[in-house]
């Protein structure tokens, strides 16, 4: 992909997050860029296509993340900590109408992101579990799949929801603490503290 449609997609994308997709117009993406709106239709066809890239790109991002901490041979804790500083800094960007105006006037990228983003996350959270119990941080005997779909359910908005009552950064960061000392055996509460992970929590 060409470099100047990455920088677009980069910038238009945290418009996005920040104000909603709805509120935010070619006008005011060509204003931001500081090119012209003619220019901006030479490297996009109208609005539909922006957003789709980037969405695309969140999604690309998100994978890539999972591949580096997979290639890099991450420990479950450590693993844990990057996702949560992550998910943690998005949620300071993030306008909560941009999730409303995702499904209510583009329902079948929602329905395609939140999919990818329901697969992903499960096979994840599964991974990191298996991980964890193997390097003996996390209890042996909790139900890897059970737990997992229930992380899911509370970090994702379903395609038919208008609302998610999870999607804010306080219940996110609650929910995430919660599962890691429902999970945690005493070695891995005492690496958690060891590492000062969640100081701030």
């Amino acid at each position: 992909m060409d470099e100047k449609l990455n920088n677009i997609i980069k910038e238009v994308g945290s418009l996005y997050l920040k104000y909603g997709i709805k509120s935010v117009t070619m006008d005011d993406v060509a204003r931001h860029l500081g090119i012209s709106k003619k220019t901006l239709y030479t490297y996009v066809k109208d609005k539909n296509e922006l957003v789709r890239l980037t969405v695309e790109a969140q999604i690309a991002e998100h994978e890539a993340l999972y591949e580096q901490m997979d290639s890099a041979n991450v420990k479950a804790l450590d693993e844990v900590y990057t996702v949560f500083i992550k998910v943690g800094q998005v949620f300071q960007e993030l306008n909560p109408s941009y999730q409303y105006d995702l499904h209510k006037y583009y329902p079948q990228l929602c329905k395609e992101f939140m999919g990818f983003k329901k697969k992903q996350l499960f096979n994840s959270i599964k991974a990191n579990l298996l991980k964890g119990i193997k390097e003996g941080v996390y209890r042996k005997e909790i139900n890897v799949d059970i737990i997992a779909h229930m992380q899911v359910s509370h970090h994702v908005m379903d395609e038919n929801e208008d609302e998610n009552p999870w999607f804010n950064k306080e219940t996110f960061e609650e929910v995430f603490l919660y599962h890691m000392h429902a999970i945690l055996n005493e070695k891995g509460r005492e690496e958690l503290l060891k590492k000062n992970f969640f100081k701030n929590n």
